[in-house]
């Protein structure tokens, strides 16, 4: 599904991507990990086509993000990391328009979702708490079943029983529509529960990657630990 090769995007001294490669198989949860800055973002934004690469190659299931970001987003779903909706619309409004202009959408799925994070859409967004916001994000980055699902700290805002719910929802799509994740998050119960694969970052740069076995937590702590972990100064 994803094929990134010798990645660049530099911004400035450490700031950017600096010759990532990486694959995501098709039906594959990828988790990626790293501390703020540490490049994530800028990666995500690549692979979706909204920044163009100062050099190397990008191809999301044989499409090239940034000659054809429209294809792409035909069969995708995103939540970014800082969630911006209409706030004078009200959620149902907003989720119907988001509902005609995504290519196979189902709205009888929208309204499942809706129940499954227990959401009443019918006020205005602006009126909404975060973790509400967060729910209408996620509807609409999956109402159509997407083949391929971006998610930047996809729980932000939602409390402990609506990430289980969020977890079900992922679970679902990759058992039913064969749907291929990749999720940045500082979570790692989350990260440990749903990816096949995890990849760390550290200043731009994909330092390691390894395969997270019988869901271990503990097994991701260790390597976060290992490989940011500073001298306290105090």
């Amino acid at each position: 599904m994803v094929s990134i090769n010798n990645l660049n995007k530099k911004y400035a001294e450490n700031i950017g991507n600096f010759d990532i490669n990486l694959t995501i198989l098709d039906g594959q949860t990828y988790g990626i990990i790293g501390p703020n800055g540490a490049g994530k973002s800028t990666m995500i934004r690549q692979i979706l086509g909204f920044v163009k690469p100062d050099s190397g190659e990008i191809n999301i299931n044989d499409i090239n993000p940034v000659i054809n970001a429209k294809a792409l987003m035909e069969f995708t779903g995103y939540v970014s990391g800082e969630v911006a909706l209409y706030g004078n619309m009200t959620g149902t409004k907003y989720l119907k328009l988001v509902h005609s202009l995504k290519k196979d959408a189902d709205w009888e799925f929208v309204e499942l979702l809706l129940k499954h994070f227990d959401i009443n859409a019918s006020q205005k967004i602006k009126k909404m708490s975060k973790g509400m916001k967060q729910k209408i994000a996620l509807i609409c980055a999956t109402m159509n079943k997407p083949k391929f699902l971006v998610l930047d700290e996809p729980t932000s805002g939602l409390d402990p029983i609506m990430q289980e719910q969020f977890n079900d929802l992922i679970r679902k799509l990759q058992k039913d529509h064969g749907t291929t994740v990749l999720i940045c998050s500082h979570i790692f119960e989350e990260v440990a529960k749903l990816c096949n694969k995890v990849g760390f970052i550290k200043d731009g740069r994909l330092i390691e990657e390894f395969e997270v076995k019988n869901n271990d937590i503990n097994q991701i702590n260790e390597r976060f630990k290992k490989l940011y972990t500073k001298e306290s100064v105090l």
